[in-house]
C-alpha cells in the first residue's frame, strides 16, 4: 500500500510542473507578427562602379504601400512579410531629371525599372535593408522617425513655409498656395483630414518644368511633418512622384523695451 500511495503522488507531482516529468517536449513561443508602419529615418551607403556615396533617406509606410524618398530618385512599391523579421520589397524606380536639391523639389518618373529590398526589423525602432543589381549595391540604416508631428492638424499648419527660393502660404480652411521666385512654378490646392500622422493633398501645379496639373483636376496624395518640423507634399500621378518639403516661417516677436522716467 506504502508503495502505491507512493506512486500515485509521484505522478500528481508530475501533472503540476510545466514540463511534465520523463518528457522532453517544450512549449515554443507564439511567432511574432511583423507590421511595417510610420516614417523612418536615416541614411543610404551605396557603391555603383567605382563610386560610393551616402544618402539621406526618408522610407514611409502608408496604407500597405512603402515610398523610399532620397535626394536622386524615389522608390515605391508593395512588401512582403517573410519570417523572422524579415520582408522583401518590390520597387519601381522613379530617377529625378530635374532635381532641385536647394528647395528640395523633387519629381521622378517611372523608368521601368524595379529592384528587391531585403529589409530586416533589427528592433522595434531600427531597420536595416540590403540591396543589390547588375548597377548597384547598398544598404540603409534607418531609425523610427518617433518624433513625427502625430497627431498633425490643419490648424497647425496654418502660416507661411518656404524653401530656399520658394513661398506658400496655408489658410485655417487647408487651402494653400504657393510659388517659386526662380522659376515661376506655382502650386495650390487644399489639404484635408486624413489620419492621426497625416493629412490628405489635393494639389494643381502649373507653369513647372516638370509634374503640372491644371484644373479643374488634381493630384491626391500624402502631406506629413518629421521629426524636425519640415513639412513634406507627397504625391503620384501616372508614371510620376511629386515630392516636395517646407519648413515653417517663424516670425521672431519683439520683445517690448521699457523707458524709466525719473522725476525732480
Amino acid at each position: 500500500m506504502t508503495v502505491k500511495l507512493s506512486l500515485i503522488s509521484f505522478f500528481l507531482f508530475c501533472l503540476t510542473i510545466t514540463t511534465g516529468c520523463g518528457s522532453d517536449d517544450s512549449t515554443s513561443s507564439p511567432a511574432v507578427t511583423v507590421t511595417l508602419t510610420g516614417l523612418w529615418q536615416g541614411e543610404i551607403e551605396e557603391t555603383a562602379g567605382s563610386t560610393a556615396s551616402t544618402l539621406p533617406v526618408f522610407i514611409l509606410f502608408y496604407d500597405d504601400v512603402v515610398y523610399v524618398l532620397r535626394e536622386d530618385e524615389a522608390q515605391v512599391g508593395s512588401f512582403t512579410i517573410e519570417t523572422n523579421e524579415l520582408s522583401t520589397w518590390d520597387m519601381d524606380l522613379h530617377p529625378y531629371a530635374n532635381p532641385d536639391t536647394d528647395n528640395q523639389f523633387y519629381v521622378g518618373t517611372d523608368d521601368n525599372t524595379n529592384l528587391t529590398l531585403s529589409a530586416l526589423l533589427a528592433t522595434p525602432t531600427r531597420m536595416v535593408v540590403n540591396y543589390f543589381d547588375s548597377n548597384r549595391a547598398g544598404r540603409i540604416d534607418v531609425t523610427l522617425d518617433a518624433e513625427q508631428v502625430n497627431p498633425l492638424t490643419l490648424a497647425s499648419l496654418v502660416g507661411d513655409w518656404e524653401s530656399s527660393s520658394s513661398s506658400m502660404v496655408i489658410n485655417d480652411d487647408g487651402g494653400f498656395s504657393g510659388w517659386n521666385a526662380d522659376t515661376s512654378c506655382q502650386w495650390e490646392g487644399i489639404l484635408l483630414p486624413l489620419s492621426p500622422g497625416f493629412l490628405q493633398l489635393n494639389i494643381q501645379r502649373e507653369n513647372c518644368t516638370e509634374f503640372n496639373i491644371g484644373a479643374p483636376s488634381f493630384a491626391t496624395g500624402l502631406v506629413f511633418r518629421d521629426g524636425n518640423e519640415s513639412l513634406h507634399f507627397l504625391t503620384q500621378d501616372a508614371a510620376d512622384v511629386l515630392w516636395m518639403q517646407f519648413a515653417k516661417v517663424t516670425t521672431a516677436v519683439e520683445t517690448p523695451t521699457t523707458t524709466e522716467t525719473t522725476t525732480e
